[in-house]
């Protein structure tokens, strides 16, 4: 087994907490080097990882011959960048999600990931991967009959104090378009219902400034609230709430359809159907369980680099969900529905 070396460009957050564990416990991997975004950083996660190489920038990183894979940990703005020059480099590449700023970043990481013949996986979701399979399976079997409509409310009081400063996800320079859960959430339904074709949205910013943390005050372009319906195919439609001004924390999905509901609590990880019946919790088969608390994700990728065997999500499952922010921002913008082409090379 040749040992696949892997380099870190933003080794913070999620990395520390799943992927270095991850990697960890698969044989025939090093954590090769890494590249924070000062010195400092990448000095002690070196120390506190056993990392033997640190490089003063990620071009360095990216540009080594002893680098087989670019895990990309940073902040949606660095992601196109880094993924285009990891791939031109012959590097496989796992870029944390969300996948992009916008659609046309996410365009070309895509066609970098098709010219190279590389892996190029993004972080899944853990929204419904414990109940996937289940999911998949009650529909097939016709639980709740014939799918009509989707209710998706997210809500938070992140951004309900207009004097709360902006942290990077409120800041359109480090985010691009991702708002809260929205593109999470879209994710999960093209998972379980297939691609959105169509949406109308509207968008609410109730505070247009915040103190940025450093004595001034930034524009706010991300939606405090987002409201929005979507088509899928079957007649399948869906409805939208995404805010972070309510004053109530909620993740929740309902899926209606003409001989039941099934709903799926994302914060208590917790699916139930209703028809005849009262309210049923499900249990996932055994052939079914995902264990979120030990997930596979990083397994799955190498075992993609090795053997290749599919991993998802790739930067096809990414441009997908991108697509659909994009289409949801411009049909705000327009006052019109969007349909979703999905037109990319």
């Amino acid at each position: 087994m040749n040992t696949l070396r892997i380099g870190f460009v933003g080794l913070g957050g999620i990395c520390r907490q799943r992927h270095v564990p991850g990697l960890k416990k698969l044989p025939g991997i090093e954590l090769r080097a890494v590249a924070n975004r000062t010195r400092e950083s990448s000095e002690k996660a070196a120390r506190e990882f056993g990392i033997p190489v640190v490089c003063d920038s990620w071009q360095e990183l990216v540009a080594r011959d002893d680098i087989d894979i670019v895990f990309v940990g940073t902040w949606p703005y660095l992601h196109r960048e880094v993924s285009v020059a990891a791939l031109q480099s012959g590097k496989h590449v796992f870029c944390q999600a969300r996948m992009a700023m916008d659609l046309e970043d996410a365009r070309a990481m895509l066609a970098a990931a098709r010219q190279s013949g590389k892996v190029a996986g993004l972080c899944p979701v853990p929204f419904g991967l414990s109940v996937d399979r289940t999911v998949f399976r009650l529909l097939q079997e016709g639980a709740i009959g014939n799918p009509r409509h989707v209710c998706v409310h997210s809500t938070q009081s992140t951004w309900r104090d207009p004097s709360a400063p902006v942290t990077w996800r409120k800041d359109h320079r480090l985010s691009g378009l991702n708002m809260q859960t929205l593109g999470m959430w879209i994710e999960v339904l093209h998972r379980w219902l297939g691609m959105t074709r169509w949406v109308s949205a509207e968008t609410r910013i109730f505070t247009p400034r915040r103190p940025d943390g450093q004595g001034g005050e930034l524009e706010i372009r991300i939606p405090d609230q987002i409201t929005a319906l979507a088509g899928f195919d079957h007649e399948v439609t869906a409805g939208y709430f995404i805010s972070g001004v309510c004053d109530r924390t909620e993740e929740t999905l309902m899926l209606f359809g003409d001989r039941g509901v099934m709903r799926y609590d994302a914060l208590a990880d917790r699916l139930t159907v209703s028809g005849t019946r009262r309210d049923q919790v499900i249990t996932p088969l055994p052939e079914e369980a995902y264990d979120v608390q030990n997930w596979r994700v990083e397994a799955d990728f190498i075992a993609a680099v090795r053997e290749g065997t599919p991993y998802h999500p790739d930067f096809e499952d990414g441009i997908r969900y991108m697509a659909v922010i994009q289409a949801m921002y411009d049909s705000a913008a327009s006052g019109r529905r969007e349909e979703i082409r999905c037109d990319w090379p």
